[in-house]
């Protein structure tokens, strides 16, 4: 059996699932439960592992943001290092991931059980094969709308590019003063 090489708080464990009970909570492991409700080894280490990357991630991202703050209180402008600008360009996947691995921690965590002692993830299972209909059209409905922004985008910039004649306070898709067609018109604003 492998050895933990953590640093052990007698009781610790305990005071994390009940603190109202102190040390006096019991924490039963895997082999404590019939073998047909224990998760699977597989299941048991992607529990670990995405724990470890939401935790993780978290971190991280809690320490960015300590950063920012600390830079912010004492020369009230925002971080200039590489590094944070780097970080801090990510931060919004890294978040993303840390919400999927703690998705991942409860639904997996949960098994083989959907509601504990009254169904299994089994029994739960949708026998319905019109699903993938649905996600398709769904990935199709996406994959439109993914690619008309990126074209609209794209068409927009090439016009900021091809339009040099603009004064430094003009924008091409910004408020300006009405076209003179001849007749008087009152300024907008």
């Amino acid at each position: 059996m492998a050895r933990s090489r953590g640093i052990p708080i007698p009781g610790f464990a305990s005071i994390l699932s009940d603190p109202s009970d102190g040390t006096a909570t019991v924490i039963q492991g895997r082999d404590a439960f019939p073998e047909d409700e224990q998760p699977t080894i597989s299941e048991t280490n992607t529990v670990h592992l995405a724990w470890d990357v939401m935790v993780g991630l978290g971190t991280l991202l809690f320490l960015l943001s300590a950063w920012f703050g600390i830079v912010w209180l004492f020369r009230r402008d925002l971080p200039k290092p590489k590094l944070f600008l780097r970080i801090a360009a990510i931060s919004g996947i890294l978040s993303v991931i840390a919400m999927e691995a703690g998705w991942v921690v409860t639904e997996v965590g949960r098994q083989p059980w959907i509601v504990f002692g009254e169904m299994k993830v089994e029994d739960a299972a949708t026998a319905n094969t019109g699903v993938w209909m649905t996600f398709l059209v769904i990935l199709g409905v996406y994959a439109v709308v993914g690619v008309t922004t990126v074209l609209v985008l794209r068409g927009m910039a090439r016009r900021w590019r091809e339009n040099e004649a603009l004064a430094e306070h003009q924008v091409p898709y910004g408020p300006r003063e009405p076209v003179d067609s001849g007749t008087e018109k009152e300024p907008v604003g």
